[in-house]
């Protein structure tokens, strides 16, 4: 179609704000998402200060600077054959500048000496979220706080959000994520990640630029009436239907489990598995209460195509009815309830993209494209782009913490959890101030059959997951229980010091086994050794 439109673009470059005429725009493409925006924009400025001096260029000098660089743009109607205000179906949106173009044309007639140019412009842009946040790939250990608490710590200056969804706002005993560049995933993908994995909604308001992130698609405000005069096709799209049963699974040998939810659409034997290893049956409840709340029939989507600029909003999360009252047949498959717009896809050429069309001008003419895709007020079904999910789990060195006996001895200590009866080491992560962390009181050190608990002050592995971790395995021997390489010794340290412990060594004495039982206390020793044709039993009391 062919439509006048009335443009504001402003470019900031180097901290300043540079008004683009609505003339002067010679195309653009815009992805408006519920999520967010992505597009282009070309403008073309006019120079010849060595000729007439009619024009200058105010943005080459700025255009060049590595400064981060946004843009805000407005399109609305240069008018409209109905009442409808055009300001009432304004679309507005902009974003963070992440590519910049420049093509030069040199004008020269016969005879002047100087030369005049145009300068096409063009830059392309996205949301700042996915523009700053895919490059922040951060590690990071917190304790006792949020994922908004963790977010809003790394949002940077440029992302505003929102919160109203009791997940993202609960304090958790640690969150950790490693998110390393080679595997892909960013800080944008983690937060997606997050929302989607917890059934909230993430969305951007475009006129804004500021995110929100509730437990609800938000159903408030009036639906708008499109008129059919506005569309030249509608087609109703019904998307794939999930054909499995979500089943949860719980590995934990004493109180195994499996839990199958409901799928009325589901094909036999089709199951999609949640594997999960906890002894907390709270932790499996909630699991299974997320994987059954998660919407299995999508509902029916229309895709607009128009057939002139929209004479009401559009915009993504706006409302609109589609219904004979807007003057549509009745024979159409129309719907009851409103629709809530998701996407909205823009394309635009200047019909004359040549310098002087409309230079300096508010308006000029556009071939201009524009499609729309809906979504029931009531449908339930995420909108989120495609994401890189983060991997787990990542891997910190700590040291085990025990406040049993003095700080110089070698101690032992769990707590148990008073609401889940589950015993866990406190473990101390050098790495992030010495914050501490937990893990289950488990048998890492070796064979269930001896009882040797992480002693203080012991270096380990733990692997963290998104909010918990382990012990993975340990780091370091006990400074008293390494033996003479000579001796090809193995040896077994127990107690709390080297003054108040018992020691098993095994060793080689001219190649022939010697096996010594030492139990010390103070200045009190007993001895047993045994070696080729000789035992030895010796009760001690050192002098001095």
């Amino acid at each position: 179609m062919r439509e006048r439109l009335q443009i504001s673009l402003t470019l900031t470059l180097a901290g300043t704000a540079h008004e683009i005429p609505g003339g002067d725009v010679r195309g653009l493409g815009i992805e408006m998402h519920a999520w967010g925006v992505e597009g282009w924009v070309e403008f073309v400025v006019q120079a010849d200060d060595g000729r007439q001096g009619k024009y200058a260029d105010a943005i080459l000098e700025d255009f060049q600077k590595p400064d981060l660089a946004e843009v805000s743009l407005s399109l609305q109607a240069g008018h409209l054959e109905t009442d409808t205000e055009p300001s009432d179906a304004v679309l507005k949106t902009g974003g963070v500048v992440l590519e910049r173009a420049l093509r030069e044309e040199v004008h020269q007639p016969e005879g002047e000496a100087a030369d005049a140019l145009s300068r096409y412009y063009r830059v392309s842009f996205v949301d700042p979220a996915r523009a700053l946040w895919r490059q922040h790939f951060p590690c990071e250990l917190t304790t006792n706080k949020s994922f908004k608490d963790v977010i809003e710590a790394h949002k940077g200056a440029k992302a505003t959000l929102t919160y109203d969804f009791d997940p993202i706002t609960t304090a958790e005993p640690l969150i950790f994520f490693h998110l390393d560049p080679a595997g892909g995933s960013s800080f944008y993908d983690l937060v997606l990640w997050y929302v989607r994995h917890r059934m909230g909604v993430f969305t951007f308001e475009h006129a804004a630029r500021a995110y929100s992130i509730k437990g609800a698609k938000d159903t408030s405000g009036a639906a708008a009436e499109l008129p059919a005069e506005d569309l030249a096709r509608l087609t109703s799209v019904f998307p794939a239907i999930p054909r499995h049963k979500p089943r949860v699974r719980c590995s934990y040998t004493e109180s195994p489990r499996t839990e199958v939810g409901e799928n009325a659409n589901a094909a036999a034997g089709v199951f999609r598995d949640a594997l999960i290893r906890t002894p907390i049956a709270a932790e499996v409840d909630g699991r299974v209460a997320l994987e059954k709340a998660r919407p299995l029939l999508p509902g029916r989507e229309v895709e607009v195509v128009f057939r002139r600029f929209p004479t009401v909003q559009v915009a993504p999360g706006s409302l609109v009815s589609i219904s004979a009252t807007g003057g549509h047949s009745a024979a159409l498959l129309l719907a009851a309830d409103p629709f809530r717009v998701h996407r909205l896809s823009i394309e635009a050429r200047a019909v004359d993209e040549g310098p002087e069309q409309g230079y300096g001008e508010p308006t000029t003419a556009f071939e201009l494209s524009m499609s729309a895709h809906l979504e029931g007020k009531a449908e339930p079904a995420l909108r989120l782009p495609p994401i890189v999910e983060p991997r787990f789990p990542g891997y910190l060195e700590g040291k085990v913490v025990s406040t049993v006996g003095e700080d110089a001895q070698i101690t032992y200590q769990f707590a148990t959890d008073s609401s889940t009866s589950v015993e866990r080491y406190t473990i101390k992560i050098p790495l992030f101030e010495d914050q501490e962390i937990t893990a289950p009181y488990e048998p890492t050190s070796g064979s269930g059959t001896l009882y040797l608990p992480l002693y203080k002050g012991e270096r380990v592995l733990c692997a963290l997951d998104f909010t918990r971790a382990r012990v993975l395995t340990l780091l370091d021997w006990r400074a008293d229980a390494r033996a003479p390489a000579d001796g090809q010794g193995q040896h077994l340290f127990l107690g709390k010091s080297a003054t108040n412990s018992t020691s098993v060594l095994h060793d080689y004495k001219d190649e022939k086994p010697v096996l010594r039982v030492l139990r010390t206390n103070d200045k009190d020793t007993v001895l047993l050794q045994l070696e080729e044709g000789k035992l030895t039993l010796k009760v001690e009391e050192k002098q001095g």
